[in-house]
């Protein structure tokens, strides 16, 4: 289940777990054969702090440490009403995080599928975010997210297969906090990474193509072997 959660100073965290599932996809050009990655191979192809700005630290691994488990779920918004989420419970996954004065948190996964049918999703995905321009989604509790979402799908290398970026901004409800997420998908064969930056002072959209840059030239060296 892809989820909006509220973290516990005051800002709204996207975690990542679900989106490959859901951003995945075929490109014009597919690569030509399944890998399979594990762990340790996955860990290599992750942002690290050289690829980032002065100031971020690691993140731990237990989460953001925020106590309200309310969830208010983006695939609630009308938009992206009836799209298959997989279960890749089974897929090996890594990631990491880091965080900048408790203001703009990074985080970086990757997964490597079983084969490369978790392409097929990828253009109907693509259509349903295309038409969230305007959304609004909230939990039981009254929590929730309203905003404007724009999605592009230029890759940020040749490699890659398929990418998606929504770029998100917006207002927590109901405190009207403000909202800035950036994420980004993207495919080489079975294979599957995200990048998303999430709070205030994110990076500018080359910069942040340059974060998947970073991570899909390595998912390619991990490919090769």
């Amino acid at each position: 289940m892809l989820n909006w959660r509220t973290g516990g100073v005051g800002r709204v965290l996207l975690p990542l777990a679900a989106l490959p599932l859901l951003l995945t996809g075929c490109g014009a050009s597919e690569s030509d054969a399944a890998s399979t990655l594990g762990e340790e191979q996955l860990e290599s192809v992750l942002v690290t702090l050289d690829d980032l700005s002065e100031g971020f630290v690691p993140l731990s691994s237990g989460g953001d440490g925020g106590g309200n488990d309310a969830r208010a779920s983006l695939n609630d918004a009308e938009c992206l009403a009836g799209l298959d989420l997989a279960n890749a419970d089974e897929a090996p996954r890594a990631e990491a995080g880091f965080n900048r004065a408790n203001v703009l948190t990074i985080t970086s996964t990757a997964t490597s599928y079983p084969n490369d049918d978790v392409a097929a999703s990828f253009d109907e995905t693509a259509d349903a975010l295309a038409s969230c321009a305007d959304f609004e989604v909230s939990a039981d509790n009254g929590s929730g997210v309203k905003g404007t979402l724009i999605s592009d799908d230029t890759a940020a290398s040749k490699d890659i297969d398929a990418q998606i970026t929504v770029y998100l901004t917006g207002t927590q409800q109901p405190t009207n906090l403000p909202v800035e997420i950036t994420f980004g998908v993207a495919r080489i064969g079975n294979d599957v990474v995200s990048v998303s930056a999430e709070g205030l002072g994110g990076p500018s959209g080359e910069s942040f193509q340059e974060l998947m840059r970073a991570t899909t030239d390595r998912l390619v060296a991990a490919r090769e072997g």
